[in-house]
């Protein structure tokens, strides 16, 4: 059983959202940095990645998801916490790393996970 604090509520997960007002598309991208993910010690890691968007130009990525305004709440230090780029049948989520203001770190998503309506969002 899980309990929760009542009138406590979360903005569903995977969802786009709406730009707050005074939020332009263009200083978000500006302002935004990637930070590769961080594994840990473990020699053996994560398989290396495919050729992807998250190989080739990471930081790109992020900044054309935000400029396509593929973004997701809630907004944490006038950032959403997720942004999403689709290229065909690829969709890489960003999410803030809590590092520092702006910090996204990425992963590809399966199709199953991808936000309700960036499907019908061709990038």
């Amino acid at each position: 059983m899980v309990l929760r604090a009542p009138g406590r509520r979360r903005e569903p997960r995977r969802a786009l959202s709406p730009l707050p007002a005074r939020v332009t598309r263009e200083e978000l991208s500006a302002a935004a940095a990637f930070a590769p993910r961080d594994f840990g010690e473990d020699p053996a890691g994560p398989p290396p990645e495919s050729a992807g968007p998250l190989a080739c130009a990471p930081l790109a990525t992020l900044r054309s998801g935000i400029l396509t305004g593929h973004l997701g709440g809630p907004w944490l230090g006038g950032f959403p916490r997720y942004v999403w780029h689709r290229s065909g049948d690829t969709v890489v989520e960003f999410r803030l790393t809590g590092r520092r203001p702006g910090e996204y770190t990425g992963y590809e998503l399966h199709p199953s996970e991808w936000p309700e309506g960036l499907a019908d969002h061709a990038s």
